[in-house]
């Protein structure tokens, strides 16, 4: 059973393939001028030397990150979803980041994507939970980790996070992570089986409206 994940939120496309925890395909690593997500999944399964009908599990990132390529990303897993008559699994960009931040430092994270007008999206992970906000860091933040002695950051924010002054007895780690790694999806799959959708529900986007 083969699993896709696709990342959207970094700034660029990810797609990785895999099976059985074992990552067999991850875009960022292949050389070539691939820039679209079907030419990163016939490149991956050419390379895996496997078919399309062999994807089991397909898992995507929600966002939030870029609208336009958040929402390019989705419609495409969508709609391979659809093709294949599988599942999808929709993810937080701030749950993949907050999984792979938990398995280096053992500590809660704390993740911040770009917004407009000063705003911000802020995702706290802890124990396998993820809590998203949107607005100003310097009013999320001290209240996400008020009960918190110690947090890793992550995110465009991470100095500013660390630099606020209402925060100042907190031990912070700056992760120097601004992204989580999409290699995630397949070395955590068994993480995401929670979040099956099934046609006619599918993967939305993660927006300031959603939250």
């Amino acid at each position: 059973m083969l699993t896709v994940g696709i990342s959207t939120s970094s700034g660029q496309f990810a797609l990785v393939i895999g099976e059985n925890n074992t990552v067999l395909f991850d875009s960022s690593e292949s050389s070539g001028q691939m820039r679209e997500l079907d030419d990163f999944l016939s490149t991956g399964l050419n390379h895996c030397k496997r078919e399309v009908h062999e994807i089991r599990q397909l898992i995507v990132d929600i966002g939030p990150g870029g609208t336009s390529r958040v929402r390019t990303g989705i419609a495409f897993a969508n709609a391979l979803a659809f093709s294949l008559r599988i599942s999808v699994y929709p993810v937080s960009s701030m749950e993949l980041a907050g999984i792979e931040a938990w398995n280096i430092y053992g500590s809660p994270v704390i993740n911040s994507v770009k917004s407009i007008k000063g705003n911000a999206y802020i995702g706290l992970y802890n124990q396998g939970i993820t809590t998203i906000k949107y607005g100003f860091i310097h009013e999320i933040v001290p209240s996400m980790v008020h009960d918190l002695d110690k947090f890793i950051v992550i995110g465009a924010h991470r100095e500013t996070i660390m630099n606020l002054p209402v925060l100042k007895n907190k031990t912070i780690i700056d992760s120097l992570m601004n992204f989580g790694n999409a290699k995630i999806f397949i070395e955590k799959s068994d993480f995401f089986t929670g979040k099956k959708c099934d046609f006619p529900v599918y993967a939305q986007p993660i927006t300031e409206k959603t939250l």
